[in-house]
């Protein structure tokens, strides 16, 4: 029998080759175990990494839906409270003034119009209101205030009506401001006159919320409030009687008003909807593709804990070997 024999050189660079060997396997077993995922993704996938790419490819795009819903949900949820404020002050105050009518005193027509001209700011300030920073009302100029203040509306009204004589002309002087070009979108909208463009929050599904200040449904609000403010406004002297009418005529106002606006809040609602519902089917969806990757990229557990055992094993035995090997010498022998 022919016996090969190695020198101690080679027999040392032999342990020390089998040895880093062993170690390198033993770093990427522990890995795979910890991690779950395959080392060797091309030798897992057989070289063919197309439906990988296109599983990432689909989960990068189901990121950006996801973090385009969330934002269009914050923008209409916070639209959506905005808007409920006008409305709930419009219900309130024609709840009032419609209970009053016929019986009309100075001191309830004096807190009435106080109060409308309180909502009349509170809804400005509603339609100025912000999200993250980006105005909600303010078409595509998201980073401007989109209405001036109450005390500009009114200074303008006051010139507007000033020397009328009957709540009829007052009221409709008021409703032709409002609808003039030069009247309230040159004095007090302040945004784009470009509503938001429509966004993606799924693939081949869009939602738009395009609403802007001087929209007709706000404006009908902004003008509801307007006309009960100018009855005691001061400014203007009014007898007993036209301030009384102002105010009959606001709770009517606000009766359109407040249909005007659940429309808007009706139809916000359903945009609100399909963000939710599109949510939904995107979490389904990427779910699903992590599923399938990790099953493309996942390590057999059981296969890597035998495998990282047999290694152990391997280079326990070898750690013996290389310590007997390096206790041999002549005089032992001997």
């Amino acid at each position: 029998m022919n016996i090969t024999s190695f020198g101690d050189m080679a027999h040392n660079v032999f342990l020390r080759s089998r040895t880093a060997e062993l170690k390198e396997n033993l770093a990427t077993l522990t890995q795979e175990l910890s991690t779950g995922k395959a080392s060797d993704l091309t030798k897992r996938l057989g070289g063919d990494f197309t439906y990988l790419t296109d599983i990432e490819r689909n989960l990068s795009r189901l990121e950006a839906y996801k973090i385009a819903t969330s934002e269009s949900s914050l923008f209409a949820s916070s639209a959506q409270m905005f808007i409920a404020s006008i409305d709930n002050n419009a219900s309130d105050l024609s709840t009032d003034i419609l209970a009053t009518t016929g019986i009309m005193s100075e001191t309830k027509t004096n807190l009435l119009s106080g109060q409308s001209r309180l909502f009349l700011d509170e809804s400005i300030r509603s339609l100025n209101g912000q999200v993250a920073g980006r105005s909600l009302f303010a078409g595509t100029a998201t980073t401007d205030v989109p209405l001036a203040d109450v005390d500009t509306l009114m200074s303008a009204l006051v010139t507007e009506v000033s020397g009328l004589t009957t709540a009829a002309d007052i009221i409709q002087e008021v409703k032709d401001w409002f609808a003039d070009p030069a009247g309230f979108d040159a004095v007090m909208y302040q945004g784009a006159t470009i509503s938001m463009v429509s966004v993606y929050v799924g693939p081949n599904e869009q939602v738009n919320i395009a609403l802007r200040a001087d929209d007709e449904d706000f404006k009908q609000a902004l003008q509801s409030f307007a006309i009960g403010a100018l009855a005691t406004e001061s400014g203007l002297v009014l007898s007993a009687g036209i301030q009384s009418e102002l105010m009959t005529a606001t709770g009517n106002e606000l009766l359109e008003t407040r249909t005007r606006l659940i429309s808007v809040q009706a139809n916000l609602g359903f945009t609100e909807m399909r963000i939710e519902e599109a949510a939904i089917r995107n979490a389904a969806a990427t779910t699903s593709l992590s599923l399938t990757m990790n099953e493309l990229t996942q390590a057999d557990p059981f296969e890597t804990a035998i495998r990282l055992e047999e290694t152990q094993f391997q280079l326990e035995a070898l750690y013996a070997v290389t310590a007997r090997s390096s206790q041999l010498s002549l005089l032992r022998y001997l």
